[in-house]
């Protein structure tokens, strides 16, 4: 399912700030040098752009512009040739640039505040706020378009609504943001809506009552009647549908799952035998109610014989603001608003599932479960250090592969070493390819630390029994196909799995894994068998206040077959939940609008995330039972309620409790205190979550270096006082008093909470695990390598010209270790160092191009001296910029001297064993060039 790439602008609003919020003469060349130009899918508002202005994209233009560029990048650099790319690259340009639109992230309330009353002026034309998703409100991120067409934007966007009707301003913030969903067109369908269907049940929780913003919540347990609306942003798409959209899309399968797009209307649509279930289910009655009514007040029928999709009333988010369907439809294609897919189930599952430290750090393992459920990772690592060079490509390139893909990764790909490798294994021995995968594979380690360990399994979408669906729109009693506490995945079914733990992230809390017992009969497969993928859900539990909140709109959750995890689930935790505020309906007016965004804006979901895994951390080394523990159990569990409520913080357009400063402020004892306070004080000091886990200095530089810093003066101490040092001490079976007193200060004052929690474990394991990666760059070899990398055999540099390039590269040495050393000086706060060093070597890069092609107008012969420098006379020199420069023109060299590429593909009788799959080489013919 490709899509078209267009092109906008992106500021930052202190940029415009500086410039007093009009810039002139400002262009797409200097925007791309200047990082102000981002790409975007097609949506429907660049659709309604070009309706407006009348333009259709010719996709066959913009790939012979692109195969025309293509072609003269591969002759000879010359002015004329620079200037023809330019020319090109203009026209295209001119096709997929987008004017009307720029997108401005706001770093200051006092920015937008300027930007909305007054606009931004660029280029002679003003600007104004468009629209604001919910994704982009959580990013700080407003749409911005020129005010004349923006005015015919939005008309087109109300779509003929009931403009009095009252709203909550944030909702229809995102609803409207939803014409900026990436989409891919699809035939419009014949659809009906039906009403929602809700059923109460009795659920045991945590519940959670909001005190004080400065004090602990508190919970009780307590049974709740929950109304759950079964169907939450789930519809159903016929059979012939889902093919004619399958063959819209150019795919060769039918996905069972679509996420969906139209004028107000989002969600997943789940591909369902619609006619057959009338003919068998219903007694061969095709005729159901719908949600709208005729003039009698009756509920409208709709004969389903005539129709492609039925959605359900939480998926047309403002179906009551049009008096039927009928008009709906026709203002859509008044209005040339289209069905769009923004997502699809895939043809495929994928077998392995990545882990992450949510998941893990809240169940149990001990240390033996530990080395068991991270030894597919560690054969993982060692496996691609073994010098089987297929085993490589396919850590290069992933699992995912079939020759076509590979032969367009040939093709199109900007990675120019790994397909320098694909062509020629030998360069496997190449030194700087082999610090490329180094440290590749030294940041999968570090990633291992961070709980990304593999086993088996992977996320699937998780839907509502479509069946029980369709039970609920021809008016029968709803009972599905399964029971409480039945599950059905036909992935699962396949290898006879019948017992999975789920896990949807972010997840906070013990009770949000969810074990999951699967079913099979024969009913089941009749009808779910467009169900090839997707966890299907029953109707009767309480399974989407276990996920924190999930629903049927194209949500995916994490499935593990994996003993060692099922086994550490604590199954017995109850669901944490709380009642959020309702959030006021109101006469929409732009200034309504505005404030919602602002209310909406940033998120501290990370945040509070990061407070849970620390009270994970805290929780290894208390007693169970004790004041201390129950209280930092009760704030990981507080945590999952902060988190919906950041979530309900958008909804409602106000602000939430966020967390507690008592779990961060350090509490000074003073003499003067009563034993009572100093009691108090002690206690909540001993439960402060301020501390990051031992396990996140691999997450964040600033915790690594004050850890490495402490340890290093505490093992100097520990080394003065005892002759050994901190980790031998640890280890020591009888320790003095005055040991025991030393490693409790070394614990209470560290930058870090070093307890034996599950990830500060698995982190510790995998550090001790030697995966030998220093062979791969330890290993030096004399061929010449340069010899696979120059453009002719007989190449000898000219002498002339050879000066003068050492002398560019001279230059730029200077200029990089020059503007490394003002990075720190000139630093704005609103930078961060990484892009000051981005935009840094992007600069010294352009310089020493413009200087080289300065040299000679032949870029092959600037390149073949620059590898006779770099691989003959200055070895010892890093290549990267080499690479990142002429990485194309590397590539190219290669790949004239090779005719055909043997590639590892998928094969279940394959020798070659990678990520429990099998691969056998193939050697496949290239196009000639």
């Amino acid at each position: 399912m490709q899509k078209q790439i267009f092109y906008a602008y992106k500021f930052k609003s202190s940029r415009l700030s500086e410039f007093n919020y009009e810039i002139d003469k400002f262009t797409v060349d200097k925007a791309r040098k200047s990082k102000e130009l981002i790409s975007m899918f097609d949506s429907q508002l660049l659709r309604s752009l070009r309706y407006l202005k009348k333009q259709e994209v010719n996709t066959i233009d913009i790939n012979r512009l692109k195969s025309e560029i293509k072609r003269i990048k591969s002759k000879n650099n010359s002015i004329h040739n620079r200037e023809l790319i330019k020319n090109k690259q203009k026209e295209i340009d001119d096709l997929l640039f987008v004017p009307e639109l720029i997108t401005i992230v706001m770093e200051s309330k006092k920015h937008y505040s300027y930007l909305f009353k007054h606009g931004l002026k660029l280029n002679n034309k003003v600007y104004r706020r468009l629209s604001c998703s919910a994704g982009q409100a959580r990013a700080s991120t407003v749409i911005f378009c020129e005010e004349e067409i923006g005015k015919q934007i939005d008309e087109i966007m109300d779509n003929g609504r009931e403009l009095n009707k009252k709203l909550v301003p944030s909702k229809y913030n995102a609803y409207k943001g939803l014409i900026t969903s990436s989409t891919s067109v699809v035939t419009t369908p014949r659809f009906c809506l039906v009403p929602d269907y809700h059923s109460e049940t009795e659920v045991k929780v945590n519940f959670v009552n909001e005190t004080d913003l400065n004090e602990d919540d508190f919970i009780e347990e307590k049974v709740v009647t929950e109304v759950f609306n079964r169907f939450d942003g789930q519809g159903i798409v016929s059979v012939e549908m889902a093919k004619q959209w399958a063959e819209d899309l150019g795919l060769d399968y039918i996905p069972a799952q679509w996420c969906f797009r139209q004028n107000y209307i989002k969600g997943m649509l789940s591909t369902f035998d619609i006619k057959s279930f009338c003919e068998k289910k219903n007694n061969k009655n095709y005729n159901i109610k719908t949600s709208y009514k005729d003039q009698n007040g009756e509920n409208k029928i709709a004969d389903l014989r005539n129709i492609d999709v039925i959605i359900s009333e939480s998926q047309f988010k403002l179906w009551d603001s049009f008096s039927s369907i009928e008009e709906y439809r026709d203002n859509c294609e008044r209005n040339g608003l289209q069905w769009g897919i923004s997502l699809i189930s895939p043809k495929k599952d994928k077998d392995i599932l990545k882990m992450n430290y949510q998941f893990l750090q809240s169940i149990f393992m001990s240390t033996s479960d530990i080395e068991k459920v991270s030894r597919r990772f560690v054969d993982w690592i060692v496996g691609v250090n073994s010098g089987n060079v297929y085993y490589t490509l396919l850590f290069l390139m992933g699992t995912d592969t079939n020759e076509d893909k590979l032969l367009n990764f040939l093709d199109e790909s900007d990675k120019h070493w790994i397909k320098a490798l694909m062509l020629n294994h030998s360069l496997l021995d190449d030194k700087w390819i082999k610090r490329k995968i180094y440290t590749l594979m030294k940041k999968k380690i570090r990633n291992g630390c961070l709980g990304q360990i593999l086993v088996e399994g992977n996320f699937q979408v998780i839907v509502s029994d479509p069946f029980a669906q369709m039970q609920h729109i021809c008016n029968q009693v709803v009972t599905g196909l399964l029971g409480e506490k039945e599950y059905y995945s036909r992935y699962w079914n396949k290898k006879g799995v019948k017992i999975v733990d789920s896990m949807r992230a972010p997840l906070t809390y013990r009770s949000e894994h969810v074990v999951l017992n699967l079913k099979k009969n024969e009913e089941m497969e009749e009808w779910y068998k467009y169900n090839n993928t997707g966890i299907i859900v029953n109707v009767h539990g309480h399974e989407t206040m276990n996920w924190a909140g999930s629903d049927f709109d194209m949500d995916i959750i994490a499935t593990t077959s994996d003993e060692t995890i099922i086994k550490g689930v604590y199954r017995d935790e109850l669901p944490v939940t709380y009642t959020p505020p309702k959030p006021e309906k109101v006469k929409l007016t732009e200034k309504k609008l505005y404030q919602a965004d602002l209310h909406s804006f940033g998120s501290e979901i990370g945040q509070i995330t990061n407070k849970s895994t620390s009270g994970f951390a805290l929780l290894a080394q208390l007693e169970e039972g004790t004041e201390e523990y129950n209280t930092t159990l009760s704030r990981i569990r507080m945590c999952t309620k902060l988190q919906s409520a950041q979530i309900d913080k958008a909804k409602i357009g106000k602000k939430v409790k966020s967390i507690p400063k008592i779990w961060l402020k350090y509490n000074k004892v003073l003499e003067s205190d009563t034993p009572d306070i100093k009691n108090k004080k002690e206690f909540l000091n001993s439960v402060l979550l301020e501390k990051h886990p031992y396990f996140f200095t691999y997450l964040y530089k600033g915790t690594r270096r004050k850890y490495k810093n402490y340890f290093k003066n505490q093992d100097v101490t520990c080394r003065q006082k005892f002759g050994i040092g901190i980790d031998e001490l640890k280890k020591l079976q009888r320790k003095t008093v005055d040991q025991i007193d030393f490693l409790t200060d070394f614990n209470r004052y560290s930058p870090v909470i070093d307890s034996d929690c599950v990830m500060n474990k698995l982190c510790r394991y995998i550090e001790s695990i030697d995966f030998g990666i220093r062979n791969v760059v330890s290993d030096d070899h004399d061929e010449d390598y340069y010899q696979h990398l120059i453009s002719r055999s007989d190449f000898e540099p000219n002498e002339i010209i050879y000066k003068k390039i050492k002398s560019a590269f001279k230059k730029y040495k200077d200029m990089s270790e020059e503007l490394a050393k003002t990075t720190s000086q000139f630093r704005s706060p609103k930078e961060s160092s990484d892009e000051l060093i981005e935009m840094n070597v992007e600069l010294v890069y352009q310089e020493l191009d413009k200087n080289l092609i300065s040299i000679s107008s032949n870029l092959s012969e600037i390149v073949d001296h620059l590898v006779y420098m770099f691989y003959v006379d200055k070895t010892q020199s890093n290549k990267e910029v080499l690479w990142q420069l002429y990485g194309d023109v590397l590539y190219r060299n290669v790949r004239a001297k090779h005719s055909t590429v043997n590639l590892p593909l998928p094969a279940d009788s394959g020798d070659i064993e990678y990520l429990d799959n099998k691969y056998t080489v193939k050697e496949v013919l290239l196009d000639e060039q």
